[in-house]
């Protein structure tokens, strides 16, 4: 069991249901794995839950507590157990988290050609194993760190194909036993949104996110939809809406910098236009009618709009209203 006080001051630790199951996961010794659809957090989330695993502030300036192998068609063994390079011997990624005692996060771990993810089975067979041994691309032996853990995340767990996410393989239940018990969905948390995205976006996007469930008769949550509004999207579209509300506003930044207007900048307003371009015609209009878009383009930069902006920005950077 591992030896570390967890950090519970992350302030999305109380919208994310599963954060201290999956902490208890890795103090035993247990293999993690996030799945959920696209944009739903699950790397951010890895890397949140490394933090506070290790009883550390996010972003402190020291050495990552983490290491990721970004999993796909061309990730090697030396990737992942080490090898000769052109430049010379390269360790691997889960040689470094297992001797250095750091969780290894598995990007997207069911895209891996399941030969290669098989050099994964002997490692993760051992996780909960004290001084447990594997061995490197030079085959030297190499004695597990007690801090040690794994997080595996995938839009998929491997199972099968999908229509949606067809870059995933199939991959050996041996490996997906590996994580048997901990598996977590990792699916749309409307509290977490509304934590993080400004009321005006949250607002307008979660219309359309319902909209288009039901448009397509899927439930919330459906891991197999063709168009879908995840937090990432908010979040592309919340950092356009916080600067085209600067330069609306003319107020001064978090750094003191006031952003001007300028001619054919970028707003909100493209954001969702972006989005609906990659939709069906048909299915773009019924989301712009549905959630009423164009009452909202001449909205959201009215005077009480602009104000609740104000209001939600500095409390969100702490800056004292003159």
């Amino acid at each position: 069991m591992k030896r570390y006080i967890h950090s519970l001051d992350i302030p999305e630790i109380d919208q994310i249901p599963d954060f201290m199951k999956i902490l208890d996961d890795l103090s035993v010794g247990n293999n993690v794995f996030l799945k959920g659809i696209a944009g739903t957090g699950k790397t951010t989330l890895g890397e949140k839950i490394a933090y506070a695993y290790f009883g550390r502030k996010e972003n402190d300036q020291k050495e990552l507590p983490f290491i990721v192998i970004n999993c796909n068609q061309y990730t090697s063994p030396i990737d992942i157990k080490g090898g000769q390079t052109m430049s010379g011997y390269k360790e691997g990624g889960l040689i470094e988290a297992w001797r250095d005692g750091k969780i290894l996060i598995l990007d997207e771990m069911p895209k891996l050609d399941p030969n290669t993810a098989g050099l994964l089975n002997d490692a993760l067979a051992k996780s909960a194993k004290e001084e447990a041994v594997i061995f490197n691309g030079l085959n030297t032996p190499i004695v597990k760190h007690p801090d040690f853990g794994c997080i595996a995340t995938g839009n998929v767990l491997g199972k099968g194909m999908s229509s949606n996410y067809v870059g995933n393989n199939k991959q050996d239940s041996s490996l997906l036993d590996r994580f048997s018990g901990s598996i977590y969905e990792i699916s749309f948390n409307t509290a977490l949104e509304r934590s993080l995205i400004y009321p005006a976006v949250f607002t307008k996007c979660t219309e359309i996110r319902n909209f288009i469930l039901s448009y397509e008769n899927k439930e919330n949550g459906d891991q197999d939809t063709e168009d879908i509004m995840t937090l990432r999207t908010m979040l592309n579209m919340q950092r356009i809406y916080e600067l085209e509300m600067l330069r609306e506003t003319g107020i001064a930044d978090e750094n003191g910098t006031t952003h001007r207007k300028i001619r054919q900048g970028k707003t909100l307003k493209d954001c969702f236009e972006s989005y609906l371009m990659v939709m069906g015609k048909e299915k773009a209009n019924e989301v712009r009618i549905t959630a009423n878009l164009t009452s909202f383009y001449n909205s959201y930069k009215g005077a009480d709009m602009k104000e609740s902006f104000l209001q939600e920005y500095q409390k969100r950077k702490g800056i004292e209203r003159l």
